[in-house]
């Protein structure tokens, strides 16, 4: 079947005549990865290398731009800051109770607000991330960790 379906896109393809081999396995490396994003050096910051910047990107969140959404593979949560949910509106009595603990990178313990489910929107993918909400200061205004990294499949790299 999958055989059949593959011959037809094929017969549907237009390949000019002159094309080589090596071209056309070229032309077909572009249609199965175009779901993939790459890098290379020349993408690099100025640092090189040798930079030590976060990885940061940028999403939608009820209708608003969230930007400094932080990626931390070192976190076994998500984190939504208190002052984000209330800038999206978010009526905080509705946050579900849980007795999740929270310990910071500093060794100091706090208990999370409770948990909240929002829609988010990253480039053209839609995902339905569960944040823990604490009330503290930031300098992200989303902390994704180990739960959003595997829910959407990907593989961070802070070198780009």
């Amino acid at each position: 079947m999958h055989r059949q379906a593959l011959m037809r896109a094929l017969d549907d393809t237009y390949v000019p005549v002159g094309t080589n081999n090596d071209n056309l396995v070229a032309m077909i490396n572009q249609v199965v990865r175009g779901h993939q994003i790459s890098f290379c050096d020349e993408e690099l910051p100025f640092e090189g290398k040798m930079h030590n910047r976060a990885l940061h990107f940028t999403c939608m969140c009820r209708d608003k731009i969230i930007n400094h959404v932080l990626v931390d593979d070192g976190s076994g949560l998500n984190i939504c800051p208190l002052s984000i949910l209330r800038q999206l509106k978010f009526d905080v009595g509705k946050l579900r109770q849980n007795q999740v603990n929270v310990r910071a990178f500093d060794g100091m313990q706090r208990d999370t607000l409770g948990a909240v489910n929002l829609d988010i929107q990253v480039g053209p993918a839609d995902f339905n991330v569960e944040f823990q909400v604490l009330d503290i200061n930031t300098s992200y205004n989303f902390l994704m960790g180990r739960p959003f990294i595997h829910m959407v499949g990907a593989v961070s790299s802070t070198l780009h």
